[in-house]
């Protein structure tokens, strides 16, 4: 079953922020990204003119984008109050789950993706802060996949750690710690974000046929991680591979797919459309958990009562109404990664206004009874 989505109107400041939004983000990737264009085109003379004070121009788009997140997380902390919740359910006291997700976001985002790569290198190489070495970017990002092809440490936490987390948790990871989880999950319950989350999320067969470009991105990245681990151990030589690859994950996955559509689909198509159509690593996780038969389980009880506010608060589009009730009588049907794309952020949860919906507890004991 599925809900109709009402024709959602934007106020006129939305409407002038869209285009500034659209135009900044994607100039800002292009800078970050492909700063060679900007010197092909004679807007600079070369790189080393993004460097401003000294700093490269990931240290600042890294900078906003930790103020982003860091600052709605800790407003939502601070506020306190139900964000997923309508009517009186709003009024409610943010739930611990909601506490500890948005703490883990709010450090996760500061430690690792600010402080550890950004502000520890020059400290620990006894160098001038503000004097960043010129280079390109690094884009080998660990969500490619690809990566764990290339060192001991990424194959360890690629292929390893992720997938055990999975059996336990679920996808909590890409909603508790991941940094494109992280912006999307803070600017999903912003007042716009919300909206967005509501009434621009696809849903339906044809949204849920589409999450198949993710697994096409997920073997192109293991296709690509093969061909890097061949030339690292010198059994063939192949640069003409390793080129064709990195294009494919540079330009069409990372900027393309991830950066631009990633970002700039927000408003359009809901705040999770990198992490539902794009991200290897994230459909990893999902093949992970349904065939590894994953702990990780949201349980609705008899309490549902047909409203569908849980389905209208699910970013990743899942017809969570559908587990809970048939024409507004309980079914209590589980679910997890074995049908659903689902990443543990407990908007469903909190956005019922009866407590129909809990996250399953976890049990190592055999299923004595089958499930409906």
């Amino acid at each position: 079953m599925s809900y109709t989505k009402k024709d959602y109107q934007r106020s006129n400041l939305e409407k002038a922020f869209l285009p500034t939004f659209l135009m900044v983000t994607i100039f800002g990737y292009i800078t970050l990204k492909y700063p060679e264009l900007l010197v092909s085109f004679n807007l600079i003379n070369s790189s080393g003119d993004l460097y401003f004070f000294g700093k490269s121009p990931s240290f600042w788009y890294m900078l906003i984008y930790t103020l982003i997140v860091c600052g709605i997380s800790l407003k939502v902390l601070f506020i306190g109050k139900n964000i997923y919740g309508k009517g009186k359910k709003s009024q409610k006291p943010l739930s611990k789950y909601q506490k500890l997700k948005f703490t883990s976001i709010f450090l996760s985002q500061l430690i690792f993706f600010f402080i550890i790569p950004f502000i520890l290198p020059p400290i620990l190489e006894g160098r001038s802060f503000f004097a960043d070495p010129i280079a390109n970017l690094n884009k080998d990002a660990y969500i490619y996949v690809s990566r764990g092809f290339t060192s001991w440490s990424a194959f360890f936490y690629i292929f390893i750690v992720v997938p055990l987390s999975v059996w336990l948790f679920g996808k909590r990871y890409c909603s508790w710690f991941c940094s494109c989880g992280n912006l999307a999950e803070v600017i999903g319950v912003t007042k716009w974000g919300s909206a967005w989350v509501k009434h621009k999320t696809p849903t339906g067969k044809t949204a849920k046929k589409l999450e198949h470009l993710q697994t096409a991105f997920l073997i192109g990245g293991i296709l690509f991680g093969f061909v890097l681990f061949l030339d690292i151990i010198k059994v063939v030589t192949a640069t003409n591979l390793i080129e064709a690859g990195r294009f494919y994950n540079d330009f069409i996955v990372d900027f393309v797919f991830g950066a631009i559509i990633g970002i700039c689909a927000y408003p359009f198509l809901g705040t999770r459309v990198w992490c539902r159509y794009g991200c290897p690593l994230a459909k990893g996780m999902e093949l992970f958990g349904r065939f590894g038969k994953t702990k990780f389980k949201i349980q609705p009880n008899d309490k549902c009562i047909g409203a569908n506010l849980c389905s209208q608060a699910c970013p990743m589009g899942i017809d969570v109404a559908s587990y809970a009730h048939l024409d507004k009588a309980p079914i209590k049907k589980s679910f997890g990664l074995d049908t659903t794309p689902c990443i543990g952020c407990g908007g469903c949860i909190d956005a019922c206004p009866v407590d129909a919906l809990s996250f399953k507890k976890i049990s190592f004991q055999a299923n004595k009874g089958k499930e409906k």
